[in-house]
């Protein structure tokens, strides 16, 4: 593989390949010199500096880092933000003592302080500098565990994004969004191994209170190739598409019309605009340091090992089905269905809702099991033709919690779970409660067999099971359908057709 500062000496446009020579073609992922030290300092990030550390440093071109400080590590996020919030203000004050002192050190601090500055600094360099103070948490240990993980999907997204034209280094992206974390979720309602917001998630994926798509490693990684590929069409160059994958397609296109120009340093540099803050400028050169290490991450991580792809299958549901159902009528565990699809809502595992039809369940696929013989042979009495309706409450002033749920015959713990309530005694009138396992259920797809009965005709038979009674005549090759006999065992549903797609990827 090429090194990132040579990257690709092709251009590959999304919708077909054109090759040029290396004289006549910029680099698809280029560094400019001017961009180094932001791509240092996250690489320092991601390989020297524990989650209990963290930096202060300045915010300018050189991202130049003027302390090493230890900070509760997480989740002890009040301590945490307190130690951050105190190591700014002195390293603040210190820079502005320095400035009012003439640049002359009056302290061990600031004589440390006053070392770490670049030769010459003045008094109001110093101020300015004094503005520009951050702290960034270290990120090494995250970044290790992400390398793991990375092996379960790296070469089904490598294979989604060469298939969208997009540069196989971009599947380095999920280390800066979520460290290869498929569940991980943002305080701004990002979720997934792509980070995915709900608006443009919906775009490519589904997402409603059953199924959030978003938390499927595999769907969301299809999603995230053809957002990349769509940046890069509309804005022409790798690094701001990449860039738009953070601070959203319309704002980088204003970025290019304010700026006048679609080179990223002159963006990085020029634009002002309000919402491209740290995060955004600074996206593209964590991407880049994330890539370089993945690409080599032996040097920085001796000994690492990914964990080796997951061998899955998808099997595509033909009914509306229970979970309790699923597990009770194949071979595997409940742990085992809910790490590999992490996309079906808290609902499904608790009852409240039915896996849906059409749904492609990820399963392992080991040998010695058929799937798709599995699934089709459930119980069609415990398989539905419909989802489960939601049923809510509205609660009324003097209603207790304790009441609603003897009401609508339901476990007070559960009522609390479906909620989110943690204080069955905090309701307010107006609050709309979801009411888990009260709707009714919808009808059953029926069983295979049905047992004739003395005296049941054909016809009462086909309505029962909502059945044509040609059909009925076919399953069962009755010669006359008036002559069944009491006991005689018919077929009254074909098999599902239940379809199975291989999902294991070479690496």
């Amino acid at each position: 593989m090429l090194t990132l500062r040579r990257a690709l000496q092709t251009v590959l446009l999304v919708g077909g390949m054109v090759s040029a020579s290396a004289a006549e073609t910029p680099a698809l992922l280029p560094v400019p010199e001017a961009l180094e030290p932001a791509v240092e300092f996250w690489q320092r990030i991601y390989t020297e500096v524990s989650v209990d550390e963290g930096v202060i440093h300045e915010t300018g071109p050189q991202m130049r880092i003027i302390a090493r400080i230890d900070v509760p590590r997480p989740p002890h996020w009040q301590a945490r933000r307190e130690a951050i919030r105190e190591a700014l203000d002195r390293h603040r004050d210190a820079l502005n003592a320095l400035a009012d002192q003439g640049m002359q050190p009056a302290s061990a601090r600031q004589s440390d302080l006053l070392a770490r500055l670049p030769g010459g600094t003045g008094a109001s360099a110093a101020r300015e500098m004094a503005e520009r103070l951050r702290f960034q948490g270290g990120l090494r240990q995250r970044f290790r565990e992400g390398l793991v993980r990375s092996g379960r999907w790296r070469a089904h997204i490598r294979a989604e994004l060469a298939s969208r034209g997009v540069p196989a280094e971009l599947a380095a992206l999920p280390h800066v969004e979520s460290s290869f974390n498929p569940q991980a979720r943002s305080h701004a309602g990002a979720a997934g191994l792509w980070q995915f917001t709900a608006g443009t998630g919906r775009r490519f994926l589904q997402i409603d209170p059953v199924v959030d798509e978003r938390l499927d490693p595999w769907k969301s990684s299809t999603a995230a190739a053809a957002l990349l590929a769509h940046n890069y069409a509309e804005l022409g160059r790798w690094p701001l598409a990449i860039t738009a994958y953070n601070h959203g397609l319309n704002g980088m296109r204003r970025a290019v019309r304010e700026v006048g120009s679609k080179r990223y340093m002159d963006i990085r540099q020029q634009y002002e605009g309000g919402r491209f803050g740290f995060a955004s400028r600074n996206f593209y050169p964590a991407f880049i340091a994330a890539a370089r290490i993945d690409a080599d991450a032996e040097r920085y991580f001796p000994g690492l090992q990914r964990d080796p792809p997951l061998k899955t299958v998808r099997v595509r549901l033909p009914h509306y089905t229970p979970v309790d159902t699923l597990l009770a009528g194949t071979p595997i565990e409940r742990p085992v269905l809910q790490r590999l699809n992490p996309g079906l809502g808290p609902s499904v595992w608790d009852g409240r809702k039915f896996i849906p039809r059409k749904h492609e369940l990820v399963l392992p696929a080991e040998r010695g099991i058929d799937w798709a013989t599995a699934i089709a042979g459930l119980p069609g009495d415990r398989l539905y033709r419909n989802q489960r309706p939601t049923r809510e409450h509205a609660v009324t002033t003097g209603q207790t919690l304790s009441a609603i749920a003897q009401r609508y015959d339901i476990d007070l713990q559960a009522l609390m779970v479906a909620n989110g309530i943690a204080d069955p005694r905090r309701l307010r009138a107006g609050q709309r409660l979801d009411l888990p396992m009260a709707g009714s259920m919808p009808a059953a797809v029926g069983g295979h067999h049905h047992e004739v009965r003395p005296g049941e005709t054909l016809e009462a038979i086909a309505i029962r099971h909502d059945v044509d009674i040609d059909e009925l005549v076919r399953l069962n090759e009755l010669d006359d359908p008036d002559r069944i006999q009491a006991g005689h065992r018919l077929r009254v549903t074909r098999s599902a057709s239940v379809a199975v797609v291989d999902m294991t990827d070479e690496p």
